[in-house]
């Protein structure tokens, strides 16, 4: 995930990269660390404290000061190399167990980690657990069927993200564009189902259905 553009309210934190472009009365180009401490160390400026806010402020904050405090020079910031962080992927996943991942890395990318989801683990109930409090439930049934992309949260170091076992399961068959076995959630009728599978072909009869056990 080294070329995905930072967002701007990314939260820097230690080893973070900081690229500052010097341009005017001088011209180059300074790679600064985020050190343990939550500090860069700007040589004409000492010690700036930038852990725990977002870059945009970031930015901001380092932009102006060397306009204040270095005549005749202006300054460019923008992030270099983030930093990796460590997760858990427990539960259902097919791999489980700790993973360090980027800092940019997603609830989806940890799952990808961990080489997805056993076929008795859950794809609607995926836990986020951040300091052992329960901060996101993510539905893959959103972005595999919808691209809704919503509940894909961002991780922080040391979230735990747990597949609990598969729900409640009904099979989708016949003239359907999907015709499937499909975790249902809050599906309640007949066409709801028809709905998480596509839809109707042009060869389906929708005057006729059958509802019974599976088998």
């Amino acid at each position: 995930m080294t070329n995905v553009p930072v967002p701007s309210d990314y939260v820097v934190g230690p080893d973070d990269e900081l690229s500052v472009q010097l341009y005017g009365s001088q011209n180059r180009t300074l790679r600064l660390i985020v050190g343990r401490d939550g500090r860069v160390s700007f040589p004409e400026l000492g010690p700036i404290s930038v852990a725990g806010q977002r870059f945009n402020d970031v930015r901001a904050s380092i932009e102006s000061r060397v306009e204040r405090q270095l005549i005749g020079v202006r300054a460019s910031v923008s992030m270099g190399d983030t930093r990796s962080i460590r997760v858990f992927v427990l539960g259902e996943a097919r791999r489980p167990g700790t993973y360090t991942i980027s800092s940019l890395a997603t609830m989806t990318s940890a799952l990808y980690a961990a080489g997805g989801i056993k076929p008795i683990g859950s794809m609607r109930q995926i836990q986020l657990k951040r300091r052992g409090t329960l901060v996101r439930t993510l539905d893959l049934y959103d972005l595999l069927i919808r691209g809704d992309t919503t509940d894909d949260n961002k991780l922080e170091q040391g979230d735990v993200i747990f597949v609990p076992p598969v729900g409640s399961t009904v099979s989708a068959a016949g003239e359907l564009h999907r015709p499937a076995i499909y975790e249902i959630k809050n599906e309640s009728s007949v066409a709801d189902l028809v709905a998480l599978a596509g839809g109707l072909t042009p060869q389906a009869d929708s005057g006729q259905s059958d509802v019974g056990p599976r088998g």
